[in-house]
């Protein structure tokens, strides 16, 4: 879990101190960091809130610390709920849907150009 020792150096953390921030021994910190103890789910989870990171980036399952926000992303919440309701639908819904929405923004710029 050298990601562990990654994130802990990089907040210029001792293993002492950051393993009184999430409760375990330093021998157990140590041993998350040399990959010779697996931390528990909650710990992992301490240590993803900590580091405002994903457990999967701790367990090295992604090279992304962290997923952008629907705001990173410059959505609204109203844009960011409809994102997630497309996605549910069929290909076909999709392909009916951006038919549709293409269809009205030509419709529009063909109104704005009048």
């Amino acid at each position: 879990m050298n990601r562990i020792k990654e994130l802990r150096k990089g907040k210029e953390l001792k293993q002492v101190e950051l393993s009184k921030i999430l409760g375990v021994s330093q021998a157990a910190l140590s041993g998350y960091e040399t990959g010779n103890y697996q931390p528990d789910n909650d710990i992992l989870i301490k240590l993803a809130d900590y580091f405002d990171t994903t457990v999967d980036y701790i367990l090295g399952n992604t090279d992304i610390k962290k997923a952008p926000s629907y705001e990173d992303a410059g959505l609204s919440a109203d844009e960011a709920e409809l994102l997630v309701d497309f996605r549910k639908l069929t290909d076909d819904q999709k392909a009916f849907v951006l038919q549709a929405v293409k269809a009205e923004a030509i419709r529009r710029a063909d109104e704005q150009k009048k």
